[in-house]
């Protein structure tokens, strides 16, 4: 939308239209109102001669969501944190269950935390399915085949799983099979590593 303020006159009137269309008004004083999830700020700018209007949309909302471990685990955790073990050598998958936000729009990032206890590529891979209530348990699918990333020994590593989040939304309850192949000869972590759970975040 185009707002185009022109000096007036004492006593003066501004004319306003949007968008080349027809005259929407003949005031002296224009009133922007914010809109839903629109932030606004008006400062008067005397070096430029000018009001200077900036339109923020809405902010990024930024969701940690809870681990589900539907089976026991011997060593859930890795020093304060809670923490889902995937052995060295072998392969190891682990399933959560969670909603993903009402408010959230469209989802911008999603992330596996974790942390491993060697220096090498991590090999891995991950599945999804997601529903509303009322909607068939796969209703929406989405995986990324076998992947590596490079891991430092005791470093809190973010892996990018945005890519198996394409077909979800605010609402859904969605389950995903994150599985190391510690086996895989691809894998040289050479150590266990220790999953913490997802960071979803989106904009609302």
């Amino acid at each position: 939308m185009d707002v185009t303020i022109a000096a007036a006159a004492a006593g003066g009137t501004i004319v306003v239209r949007k968008n080349t269309g027809a005259d929407v008004g003949t005031q002296p004083r224009l009133n922007f109102i914010e809109g839903a999830n629109i932030t606004l700020t008006i400062a008067d700018d005397a070096v430029d001669s000018e009001v200077d209007i900036t339109i923020a949309g809405p902010a990024a909302s930024t969701a940690w969501v809870d681990a589900y471990f539907p089976f026991c685990n011997p060593n859930s955790n890795k020093g304060a944190y809670a923490a889902y073990l995937m052995q060295d050598g072998y392969q190891s998958t682990v399933y959560q269950t969670f909603m993903i936000p009402d408010d959230i729009a469209t989802i911008t990032v999603a992330e596996v935390q974790l942390i491993p206890e060697g220096t090498g590529n991590l090999r891995w891979q991950c599945d999804t399915d997601g529903a509303a209530c009322g909607e068939d348990f796969e209703t929406n699918q989405d995986s990324i085949g076998a992947s590596t990333t490079a891991v430092t020994t005791d470093e809190k590593e973010c892996i990018d799983i945005t890519a198996a989040f394409t077909e979800f939304a605010g609402g859904d309850t969605v389950g995903i099979q994150f599985i190391r192949t510690g086996e895989n000869a691809g894998d040289t972590v050479d150590a266990d590593v220790y999953y913490l759970g997802i960071l979803i975040q989106g904009t609302v």
